[in-house]
């Protein structure tokens, strides 16, 4: 009995808790309509420190953020969204706009044709949906292979053996796709510069010789780290250190 009491307790609080936060949600969205943004921003916030994380929730902050003219976090969030959702289109257009209120121009080093095909094709959906196409069409393929065993009409046995067949395949690629993107995200790091200029050493130490400078909203590839030092790289190559409380990873 105590059990049953304790499930139906559970059951409830989830219920009551998600029904707050989607009221936090519409409450923010309307203080962001009226241009409170500050306001907005500390709601959207409290559901993010409660760990209920979506695209539209980043989405959001991202732009109050831009909308105060916050260029460090509005990439931040922006950043964010597109790592939950590489094809949210909305996200990636202001995020074009946000990056020019940013000092630094970085130009790009130009991109192998497995990069762009990566970035192009691969990089559009994440490694989770990659893997839930690859499951869905392994069903498919156990339910033509059914009915390829269980039909009587040789037209129909050579339709779903070629069709199985296909779906096979395409489970080994998407399979493929899933890993090559895990591997991608997790060999990749990123993240945003969030003070507003900060000298790039060519050594972990106080003293060492200032490479280059970078500002707020620079995005910067993490690539080692030393106690409270930051080994990055930025997108036309440059390499050096940074102090780590000047970033804030993208995760």
């Amino acid at each position: 009995m105590k059990k049953i009491v304790l499930i139906a307790f559970l059951i409830l609080s989830n219920t009551l808790f998600g029904q707050t936060v989607d009221s936090l949600f519409t409450s923010a969205n309307k203080l962001y309509q009226q241009e409170k943004y500050s306001e907005a921003l500390t709601a959207y916030q409290q559901i993010e420190d409660n760990q209920l994380y979506s695209d539209d929730l980043y989405y959001n902050m991202a732009n109050a953020y831009y909308k105060m003219n916050q260029v460090a976090p509005a990439i931040y969030y922006y950043e964010k969204t597109l790592l939950l959702n590489p094809n949210h289109t909305d996200a990636r257009h202001n995020l074009s706009f946000a990056k020019q209120m940013a000092i630094d121009n970085i130009e790009a080093l130009p991109k192998t044709i497995g990069e762009r095909f990566s970035e192009g094709f691969i990089q559009k959906f994440n490694y989770n949906t990659w893997a839930w196409f690859a499951v869905a069409f392994a069903l498919l393929f156990a339910a033509l292979f059914l009915l390829y065993h269980f039909s009587y009409s040789s037209v129909r046995k050579r339709l779903y053996f070629i069709t199985s067949i296909v779906s096979a395949l395409l489970v080994l690629v998407f399979v493929a796709f899933a890993y090559s993107n895990y591997e991608y995200v997790r060999a990749n790091k990123y993240a945003i510069v969030f003070s507003q200029q900060v000298a790039v050493k060519g050594a972990p130490t106080n003293s060492g010789e200032v490479n280059f400078e970078l500002h707020e909203g620079a995005k910067v590839k993490l690539l080692e780290s030393l106690d409270n030092w930051q080994k990055i790289k930025i997108a036309d190559g440059k390499i050096g250190w940074m102090p780590k409380e000047e970033l804030r990873e993208i995760k």
